[in-house]
């Protein structure tokens, strides 16, 4: 089964990624912030690991941004 990664803001976009996770789930596997639970990992980290395991990633594009980062964690591997 493909895993599919959803990244998006949040606050302004909740509606519409709910929808798309509830469509995916039923052909997919969807992995969005809604199933990260709390381990004590930088959410940044927790992010990248399971961008990197997924087959495909949907990026939802709007005015407001989602947290910054001082520095890119994403390597090559």
């Amino acid at each position: 089964m493909l895993n599919v990664f959803l990244s998006s803001t949040f606050r302004d976009l909740e509606g519409e990624r709910r929808q798309i996770l509830d469509d995916l789930d039923k052909a997919l596997t969807s992995v969005g912030m809604e199933i990260f639970v709390p381990d004590g990992r930088d959410p940044h980290d927790v992010s990248i690991d399971n961008l990197r395991n997924s087959d495909v990633v949907i990026f939802l594009i709007s005015p407001w941004y989602g947290t910054t980062i001082d520095e890119c964690k994403i390597r090559p591997g």
